[in-house]
């Protein structure tokens, strides 16, 4: 949230920002707060990696299963949706609504159910379940 610096004001971008920083800390394993020599923040590390080394799994957590293709991919299009959210221009991020509409999209395309991940056969529907 950038511009908070600047206007003292919270807007639903403030939010939308702050939630992309908490997907890529999901994704990345990092905390929002990188050392200086990186960057100073997440978003800029990662802004920064895809710069040199492309959008690979490379950017993402090493903790993570990151053999399976399909969770990769998904991953790396919620990471897609985590760099809109913190576009520097909150002009340019989406609101909240379309980020659900991406991420439920994105569940759907790639297959992921509640329990399964990626397995076209066990694709849950998430609204049918208590």
């Amino acid at each position: 949230m950038p511009e908070y610096a600047y206007t003292m004001k919270v807007t639903e971008k403030c939010d939308i920002y702050s939630y992309g920083v908490i997907l890529l800390e999901l994704l990345t394993g990092r905390t929002p707060v990188q050392p200086l020599d990186q960057g100073g923040d997440l978003v800029t590390w990662v802004r920064n990696y895809i710069h040199n080394h492309s959008l690979s799994p490379g950017v993402l957590d090493a903790r993570l299963d990151l053999q399976d293709e399909c969770s990769v991919s998904h991953m790396i299009t919620v990471l897609k949706i985590a760099l809109l959210c913190t576009s520097m221009s909150p002009f340019d991020r989406p609101t909240m609504r379309e980020v659900v509409l991406m991420l439920t999209e994105s569940n759907k395309q790639k297959g992921v159910g509640r329990n399964t991940y990626c397995s076209p056969s066990h694709d849950a529907n998430w609204d049918d379940e208590p």
